[in-house]
């Protein structure tokens, strides 16, 4: 079986459990959104480890991004019908910090225990802390993919922007964007790929958002630029590294943190962006 059969056949199965799972419940929509957190996290940790000796984090990493994920949940009072826990993001991050500070001084070298402390705790931190904002996105409610519009137009928006980019930058590429990062990706391509997305997020932001077209353009430039810069993130960590792909979870596609890098760093900025535009997103 070639790779682009293997691709196109897991996205045939993939992308309709993914909406199945965001319309069914509260349960089904935050444990998708957990397993992409434990599952990047557990990559992000795989990854660092190729650089710095230190014991393996591939368990710690996954279930502490989790938890800060869980924690963002209960302190948002959003789903289950459940009263808000105040501070309890903060409270998590404390035992998370304490828990990576412990392992650093006991069991790393001198000469690595910083940039092992820093890289290993990114997973948590980047995919947890920050990533566990993406639940803001959700709503509460039971078989209705309305209760996903906002996370549906976010995802939506990175995969227009990344498949533009490619087209534009195959068409009109003349000029590397971060050569030495993604020697592929072009200034032509990121332009392309910014107008559609910055389009596709106007179509819908006005309905979904509640936003006008001159707000809904903004979001939509803030979204394609957060966007193509999580996935240069992405590619840094894996060339810093030397991995071609994060992992295999997804036959053909890799891991999460190729699928989703985006999305990961776009997602929570929308959130904030909506936030103090509107006091509550």
């Amino acid at each position: 079986m070639s790779n682009l059969t293997l691709r196109i056949l897991f996205a045939a199965i993939a992308i309709p459990v993914t909406f199945v799972l965001l319309w069914l419940n509260d349960i089904s929509r935050l444990a998708l959104m957990s397993f992409f957190c434990g599952a990047g996290a557990w990559e992000w940790a795989r990854m660092a480890s190729k650089m710095y000796k230190g014991p393996s984090m591939q368990v710690v990493a996954p279930v502490t991004a989790v938890a800060l994920t869980l924690a963002w949940i209960f302190q948002s009072g959003h789903f289950f019908g459940l009263a808000p826990v105040p501070h309890l993001v903060g409270l998590v991050f404390v035992c998370v910090f304490a828990i990576y500070i412990g392992i650093a001084f006991s069991k790393v070298s001198i000469d690595h225990l910083f940039p092992w402390l820093m890289m290993q705790l990114g997973a948590p931190l980047y995919l947890g802390l920050w990533g566990g904002l993406n639940i803001y996105l959700l709503g509460s409610g039971s078989f209705s993919i309305e209760h996903s519009y906002k996370l549906v137009i976010v995802m939506t928006a990175m995969w227009v922007c990344d498949t533009m980019a490619y087209f534009g930058g195959r068409l009109f590429g003349k000029h590397k964007f971060a050569p030495e990062i993604s020697p592929k990706k072009t200034w032509e391509g990121a332009i392309c790929g910014t107008l559609f997305a910055v389009a596709w997020v106007m179509f819908f932001a006005p309905s979904v958002f509640g936003l006008d077209y001159a707000r809904a353009a903004i979001l939509g430039i803030v979204l394609a630029i957060s966007g193509q810069v999580g996935d240069l993130l992405e590619s840094t960590l894996k060339r810093w590294s030397g991995t071609k792909d994060a992992s295999q979870i997804f036959p053909g596609h890799g891991g999460v943190l190729d699928r989703a890098d985006s999305f990961y760093l776009s997602a929570p900025t929308v959130v904030l962006v909506m936030y103090f535009v509107n006091g509550a997103i």
